[in-house]
């Protein structure tokens, strides 16, 4: 049985190393398997307030 540590890192290091996956990118993975993303991931004005907030943020703490 995989430790908690392992497990949680396994999707990572699995995407990280893969030599079927290299020179891809932009993809979700969950538990070493390619999924779809939530249709709030793929959500442009749930990334354009991400985007502000984080940069506000950043500017705070500037």
């Amino acid at each position: 049985f995989l430790s908690f540590q392992q497990q949680g890192a396994a999707t990572t290091v699995y995407c990280a190393t893969a030599p079927e996956l290299e020179s891809l990118g932009g993809m979700y993975f969950n538990n070493c398997f390619r999924c779809l993303p939530s249709q709030e991931a793929q959500s442009e004005s749930t990334a354009v307030s991400l985007w502000e907030l984080s940069e506000r943020l950043i500017r705070e703490r500037i």
